[in-house]
């Protein structure tokens, strides 16, 4: 997980509490985020909503997309039960983050597919394009040359920066300090949990929420 620096962590809501207490017992609940991110997976009718503020460069947000999220995209959102919607959130201590983000947002701006393309390249060689900043060959790698020519014509549009900028503003809002944070809305309430679910849990949450 990775900590904006000089900023007091939020509270954490940990989904481990669920095997331990009874789901009566209640939870720690937040405001949901303000706005109408696209979902990148699902469709906003989804019984059940997830936003992720999540970091291209952070490797927890790595991991939690690669292992986590991905699943739930295939296994949820696929069979509209989730709509997953992912914001812009690059920390200040990675050089590369926002480079990285005005890519994969362009990439939504093509579409869902095309995102999911970006995103998986982008999580992939992280390694390699956090060192280097050397982003374009692997966005290259990833999409058709038609959706890249498109992509590189999008990102010359300074809307990708504002959008950018908007979602950074709504997660400082929210008291988003770390890296991936993520909401959860179901039944008019919403849980804020800060960093890194395994699908199992993550999964054992969702199907109780769906009545499963």
């Amino acid at each position: 997980m990775d900590t904006l620096r000089n900023k007091p962590r939020s509270k954490v809501f940990s989904f481990l509490l669920l095997l331990l207490i009874p789901v009566s017992a209640g939870l720690a609940q937040t405001a949901p985020p303000e706005g109408d991110g696209a979902c990148v997976g699902g469709k906003p009718s989804a019984p059940v909503k997830i936003e992720v503020f999540s970091d291209y460069q952070c490797p927890a947000c790595r991991t939690f997309y690669l292992e986590t999220m991905r699943l739930v995209l295939s296994d949820y959102a696929d069979a509209g039960k989730v709509c997953v919607v992912y914001r812009e959130f690059p920390l200040n201590m990675h050089a590369y983050a926002r480079p990285a983000a005005r890519y994969a947002y362009a990439a939504q701006r093509l579409g869902m597919r095309q995102w999911a393309q970006v995103t998986e390249a982008l999580y992939q060689s992280q390694d390699q394009w956090a060192q280097s900043g050397k982003l374009d060959p692997v966005i290259a790698a990833a999409l058709s040359k038609e959706d890249l020519a498109r992509l590189r014509k999008l990102l010359q549009d300074p809307s990708i920066d504002q959008a950018i900028t908007r979602d950074i503003a709504l997660g400082q809002k929210l008291e988003v300090n770390s890296t991936p944070t993520f909401f959860i809305t179901a039944k008019e309430k919403t849980e804020k949990v800060t960093g890194m679910i395994q699908y199992p849990i993550l999964r054992r949450y969702l199907d109780f929420l769906l009545g499963k």
